[in-house]
């Protein structure tokens, strides 16, 4: 079989700015994700069980149900109810729910391994429960829970490849209009492959280089 990538050399530019789509797409999901999961990991560590109940349907409704169809319902649904976005902001936003459950019971696992021991020292030290969370608590838990939150990154990356069915040109977008276009489908997704492969492989790099930064024993 004849392999030929001179397709590259004309739609370079395409298939890279379908990369940098994805990249932003992948790192604004990642803060927002993130930000929700924790705040919902707080809610169900919480003492109030109207908090508890409410992080715990929120976790089980979005790790119960395909992310296509969570995406569909706010590219469809949404406007249905008069909330209209754009399908990139559409994507970013489905993208951060959906990670936001791995995120949260990541984060809480982080939260219930930090010992007793810290609370006790903490309150010898005069500190309030809040300060006690912010200055010690979350530290610490955030700390344990790194490795698995990038390998809750690295998956959102990979998901991120569904945003094609909304119109959104990033990678995977890109790659089927190329494909059509050239018809070459073999080789352009070889290469696009290749392209989640390096953008998984940086960030697992980097992630553990900051994990020895900031190893901990607790």
């Amino acid at each position: 079989m004849y392999l030929n990538f001179r397709f590259l050399g004309k739609y370079a530019n395409q298939l890279l700015a379908g990369v940098g789509m994805t990249i932003v797409i992948s790192l604004a999901s990642m803060i927002l994700g993130f930000l929700i999961g924790l705040l919902v990991a707080v809610m169900r560590r919480s003492q109030n069980k109207a908090l508890q109940t409410a992080g715990t349907i929120w976790v089980e409704f979005l790790r119960n149900t395909p992310f296509l169809v969570q995406l569909f319902f706010c590219f469809f649904g949404l406007p249905q109810l008069g909330i209209r976005t754009d399908p990139i902001i559409t994507a970013i936003l489905a993208l951060s729910l959906n990670s936001s459950a791995g995120n949260c019971e990541v984060i809480r696992s982080g939260l219930m391994a930090v010992k007793k021991g810290y609370y006790e020292c903490a309150g010898a030290l005069g500190l309030t429960s809040a300060e006690t969370f912010r200055y010690i608590v979350m530290p610490i838990s955030l700390r344990v829970a790194f490795k698995p939150l990038t390998s809750n990154f690295i998956n959102l990356i990979l998901t991120s490849s569904v945003a094609f069915s909304i119109t959104v040109s990033e990678l995977m977008g890109v790659s089927k209009t190329v494909a059509a276009k050239t018809s070459q489908p073999f080789e352009v997704y070889i290469m696009i492959m290749l392209s989640y492969c390096v953008l998984t492989f940086s960030l697992s790099f980097l992630a553990k280089y900051i994990d020895r930064k900031i190893a901990l024993s607790l």
